[in-house]
């Protein structure tokens, strides 16, 4: 039977440390790099989860590329160097320290770092930070995020067996038995980390081994994926005083399994590979929206951000905000000679323009 490894804390470590290719990759034990991954401890640094990313200097959007150390073989953002950024740093100070940040700056609720790590992933990440669920998630944090890794800010509450994280989560009505898209509900994560603290408040809120339906399955075939096509009954957006009027009128609902004509044209036009760069950018989850001429709305899980893009592809608007919905403001040009941004406004299936 091979040798169970713990960390300090009480929480097993569920891979093995000494296994062959370990110490090539991060070094022998006590010359790992600071910024990346220490098999020994189970610990990562800001190179691998909540640092400063790189940004495009013209758009500001996320750079996705290799991650540091390669440590998650997925293509996410790339780290900037220079340490955590100032949400992670502020987490362990609570409100006292994450206020006047989010006060001046609101959107850096759902900043994105290394690793994909939104703040409220970070909050799973150490036992002073975790104190800051409740006050993230009242400022708007996104509580069924994505990391890099397909984790679930609940999922890393409970691979580090920080309970009161994960019940401020519960409380802010996080499902219990999302399995993102690591492939395991937030108990079984838990088990296999041996979080027993986590447990009991996963159990007590129905949280069990079996994943909910993800949530497109709603509109899918029986065959338990999401058919291609307009999904009848759902919502419809109109986007409103835009000073490009390509993008100004109303947008339908497509199914997350599509891709945008314009998104198509641009990826031919770049030399990349449609689908690929689609599954990418897109958390096939959320719902895009397209207007007749072919402009589209769609969430961007690389940012974080929406996206209102031309029937070209190019894109001219952004709003940071979680995969929910489109917000209704919040929204900025990426050119200024785009002129006035829009106001947007999320339609029920009975609604129309003229209602």
């Amino acid at each position: 039977m091979a040798r169970e490894h713990y960390r300090a804390d009480g929480v097993r470590i569920t891979h093995d440390p000494y296994a062959p290719g370990m110490v090539e990759k991060y070094g022998r034990p006590g010359e790992t790099d600071n910024e990346g991954f220490d098999p020994y401890a189970d610990t990562v640094g800001p190179g691998i989860y909540g640092g400063i990313v790189k940004r495009d200097p013209a758009t500001g959007e996320v750079v996705v590329g290799r991650q540091y150390q390669n440590h998650n073989p997925r293509p996410g953002p790339v780290y900037a160097g220079g340490g955590y950024t100032p949400m992670s740093n502020a987490l362990r100070k609570g409100e006292a320290g994450l206020r006047p940040l989010l006060d001046k700056y609101p959107d850096l609720v759902n900043d994105i770092s290394t690793g994909g790590a939104r703040p409220l992933h970070m909050c799973g990440m150490g036992r002073d930070n975790q104190h800051s669920t409740a006050y993230i998630i009242s400022r708007g944090a996104d509580i069924e995020a994505l990391d890099t890794y397909g984790m679930t800010p609940l999922h890393r509450m409970a691979s580090n067996n920080l309970a009161v994280g994960a019940e401020a989560l519960l409380e802010a009505r996080a499902d219990p038995n999302n399995a993102g898209k690591c492939g395991a509900t937030p108990l079984q994560i838990a088990q296999e980390s041996q979080a027993r603290d986590v447990m009991q408040v996963l159990k007590r809120y129905g949280g069990s081994t079996r994943p909910s339906p993800p949530r497109s399955e709603a509109s899918a075939a029986s065959a338990g994926r999401p058919v291609k096509g307009s999904l009848p009954g759902m919502t419809s957006v109109v986007v409103r005083g835009s000073g490009v009027a390509d993008v100004n009128g109303e947008y339908e609902e497509r199914n997350p399994v599509d891709v945008p004509k314009g998104f198509g044209t641009t990826c031919s036009q770049m030399g990349w590979d449609t689908q690929q760069m689609w599954l990418k950018l897109s958390n096939q989850r959320t719902p895009w929206f397209e207007a007749p001429n072919g402009s589209y709305i769609y969430w961007n899980q690389s940012d974080g951000q929406w996206w209102i893009d031309a029937p070209d592809g190019a894109g001219v608007y952004v709003a940071l905000a979680s995969a929910t919905q489109p917000p209704a403001a919040g929204w900025k040009a990426l050119n200024k000679s785009y002129g006035a941004v829009p106001t947007v406004e999320v339609l029920a299936a009975d609604q129309s323009v003229g209602a």
